[in-house]
This record gives structure tokens, C-alpha cells and sequence, in this order.
């Protein structure tokens, strides 16, 4: 269950109460997340332009604009106290479109996860559509009791016929010799922070190979991380028993720089 903390809430650019905007957001399934850093939304636009996708290929009526989603993303800010939080946009088409945005409890790393990396498990499991950020409760919570009953930080989710796809709200690369590898575009949903991971790396002369990555071949890589609005870039230590040396892997450090510097230009 998502908790909203902020008490004034905006629907279509207009003040709601909490209530209102727990009602809404119980009946969206389309919906984006866009963290705030020191009051300012980072790569709103591109939030704006995966939400859009979403709705396109979901076949829901209705069709948001970019400036009133950015009003309404900058009136949320204003009229709560949270400098540090993520927003949730949640939609639905109901006689007219309806964009509901409202602060979300939200996690962060730790400074030890980041330097130690985290512990994450794989789970069998494939979503419907993988380019629409959809909300499937049935994979939310069987992904949840997996992650809780072995402590673990994030879930790997592994197709059917044994490939990797994505994390449960990351996506993931792995690092062999100077090269990224990550899953085909077309296998996994196309994450803002993936994508600026990639453009940075594209700009930077980092090697980055999309392709189809089975589990057993990990064993061969020299490190991993995954991708989030609320992660960054964060290492992994573990994927079930498979231990990567990832925090230790400069390439891995070098990646972590160049998207921080992404978000410091975007804030400042």
C-alpha cells in the first residue's frame, strides 16, 4: 500500500485533499515517480515523456500535457513542506483525463549500502508489458515477501526461460572487463535514470552491449549494479549466492560519477 504524506494533493492542477487523492490513486494503474531534491522535481520532462508512453501503449483514453503536468509537479511543492521526497503521478481516464500528484513515503540508500553494495535475490516471475510502469499488485506483494523473507534489498526478476529482465523497480547492468551489458530495451521498462546512465556513458566512451542475459552467465561478470529514481547507481553485492566484487569496480565508480554530475546540473 502506497502512503501519501502530503496533506494538500493536486489533481489537473487544482488543490485536493489527502482523501480525495488516496481515492484517485487507488483506481490508477498508470503511474510514474519523479523524485525531488532540495524543491526541485529532476528530469521532470523525461518523467513526462515516459508517463505519456504509458498511457499510449496501455490503449487508456486521454493524453496529458507537459505544462500542466509541470504545474501541477511545482503547486504539490509549494504547498507542502517536503524538499526531499518523491511525488507519485497516478492516472486514469474518467469522463476526462486525470493526473493526481501527491509525496509518497520514500527510501534512499545508505551511505553503507552504496560502499558495501546490496544484497538482492531473483524471483521467477515476467511482467505483462514491460514498457508500461503499470501497477501489478499481484507481483508487488509476492515480490515483497520474497525480498522480506530473505532480506534482501531488491528482487531480480527472471523470465521464464531463464533470462534476466529487470529488478521489481530497478533496472540492472552488469560490467565485464571495460564494458556495460545490459537487457534489450524491448525486455524491460525504460527507465528514466537507465536512460541517463546510457546517455552519459554513450558521451563518455563506455562501451554499453544491449542484449539478452541469461542468470548462469553472471558468474562470469566482474560486477553489477541497478538503476533507480531513488537509487542512483547502486552497486550490487550479492544476487543470491553469486558475490561480485561491484562497490570495488572502477568502472562501476566512474558510472556513479557521471550520473550524480547529471543530477547536480539539473538541480542547481
Amino acid at each position: 500500500m502506497i502512503k501519501i504524506l502530503s496533506e494538500r494533493n493536486v489533481k489537473n492542477n487544482h488543490i485536493i485533499s489527502k482523501e480525495e487523492a488516496e481515492l484517485l490513486a487507488g483506481q490508477a494503474k498508470i503511474y510514474e515517480v519523479v523524485r525531488v531534491i532540495k524543491g526541485k522535481p529532476v528530469f521532470l520532462r523525461e518523467h513526462f515523456y515516459r508517463m505519456s508512453e504509458s498511457i499510449r501503449l496501455s490503449g487508456i483514453k486521454g493524453q496529458i500535457d507537459y505544462e500542466e503536468f509541470r504545474k501541477s509537479t511545482e503547486l504539490l511543492i509549494k504547498e507542502n513542506p517536503f524538499k526531499n521526497l518523491n511525488i507519485r503521478i497516478s492516472y486514469l481516464y474518467d469522463k476526462e483525463p486525470v493526473t493526481v500528484f501527491y509525496f509518497i513515503e520514500s527510501y534512499y540508500p545508505t551511505r553503507e549500502e552504496f560502499l558495501q553494495g546490496i544484497h538482492t535475490v531473483t524471483v521467477k516471475m515476467e511482467r505483462e508489458n514491460p514498457n508500461i510502469k503499470t501497477y501489478q499488485k499481484e507481483l508487488k506483494d509476492e515480490v515483497s515477501r520474497t525480498i522480506k523473507a530473505k532480506k534482501a534489498f531488491e528482487a531480480i526478476l527472471i523470465n521464464h526461460d531463464g533470462t534476466i529482465s529487470e529488478g521489481s523497480k530497478s533496472n540492472i547492468f552488469f560490467v565485464k572487463d571495460n564494458k556495460l551489458i545490459t537487457p534489450p530495451d524491448s525486455s524491460v521498462l525504460l527507465g528514466v535514470t537507465r536512460s541517463k546512465v546510457i546517455s552519459v556513458c554513450e558521451k563518455n566512451g563506455i562501451e554499453i552491449e544491449k542484449r539478452v542475459i541469461s542468470l548462469d552467465e553472471t558468474k562470469g561478470f566482474d560486477g553489477a549494479f541497478i538503476t533507480g529514481t531513488s537509487n542512483d547507481v547502486l552497486p550490487i553485492r550479492t544476487i543470491d549466492d553469486r558475490v561480485f566484487a561491484s562497490p570495488h569496480n572502477e568502472l562501476i565508480k566512474r558510472v556513479s560519477e557521471l550520473y550524480l554530475e547529471e543530477v547536480r546540473k539539473e538541480i542547481e
